[in-house]
Parts: structure tokens; C-alpha cells; sequence
């Protein structure tokens, strides 16, 4: 059993037997193209905070190389460690789900916003959301760590 409709948007085939999915060029091309769109503005963002990762870890590395108080190392090689694991967190979501250009030169964009991936793109928003969390929250501490080493003269 398969029926058609035709509207606005273009035609759609369903085969109800085979539980195919719809069809629908336009809406295909629309997916794709707000892939690319979302991806090119995670790409940015994960770029920006990797670069303020990597500042955080050389002021953090400045600690541990000028003093040899337990507590600041240890509150130092702790903030290092959970940057260091976020910026793990950064590559695997950079390799593993954005697209980062084309393919072979192909103006049709990256494998990873094409069909067998595009049910992945949804699920990109809440990895970004769940990093910005917890990258805030990790820079929000280090940040009152190395301001009171400010404060006094420490740094």
C-alpha cells in the first residue's frame, strides 16, 4: 500500500509496506542547508572555548610552576584536569559530529550533514548545551581560584 500528496513543498512518496520515509527534496535541502548553518556557529564555539581553555591552562601551569604550596597545586592540577577532560570533550565533538567543510571540494557540503547523519544534528545541540554548562561552571571556579591568587600577589 503506498499513497502520494502533492502540495506547496513539492511531492512525497510514502511506502507504507517498506515504512519508508518521506521523501521531500525541499525539505531535505532545508535540513542540510541548517545543518551546515548550525555547524559553521558549534564549530565557532567550540573554537572560542577552546582557546579560553588553553589560556586558563597556562595561568593554572604558571601556579604549579611558582609555588609549592600542597593546597594551590592541588586546586591547580585539579582545574588542569577537568580542563583538560573538556577539551576532550571538545575534539570528540568536533570529529565526531561537526562537519567542518566539504567533501572532495563538493559544494553539496560534509558527510556528517548528509542523510545517514542527519538524525546526529538534532542530538548536537544538547552535547553544546551540556558543554557550555559545564565548561561555564569549571571556568566560573578557576576564574575565582586564580583571582584570590590575584588578590594576593600570588600571581
Amino acid at each position: 500500500m503506498s499513497w502520494e500528496r502533492f502540495g506547496q513543498t513539492g511531492s512525497f512518496t510514502e511506502n507504507m509496506e517498506t515504512m519508508e520515509p518521506l521523501k521531500n527534496p525541499i525539505a531535505d535541502l532545508h535540513l542540510l542547508n541548517q545543518c551546515h548553518t548550525e555547524n559553521q556557529r558549534w564549530s565557532v564555539t567550540l573554537t572560542s572555548y577552546e582557546q579560553e581553555v588553553d589560556q586558563l591552562l597556562v595561568l593554572l601551569n604558571d601556579v604549579l610552576e611558582q609555588y609549592n604550596h600542597q593546597n594551590l597545586r592541588q586546586r591547580a592540577i585539579d582545574y588542569s584536569q577537568r580542563l583538560n577532560r573538556l577539551k576532550v570533550w571538545f575534539h570528540r565533538l568536533r570529529s565526531d559530529l561537526l562537519c567542518e567543510g566539504t567533501v572532495s571540494g563538493n559544494s553539496s557540503g560534509c558527510l556528517k550533514c548528509g542523510k545517514p547523519h542527519l538524525s546526529l544534528y538534532s542530538a548536537i545541540s544538547l552535547q553544546i548545551t551540556g558543554l557550555s554548562d559545564e565548561f561555564a561552571h569549571i571556568k566560573t571556579g578557576c576564574y575565582q581560584f586564580l583571582s584570590v591568587l590575584v588578590q594576593l600577589n600570588l600571581l
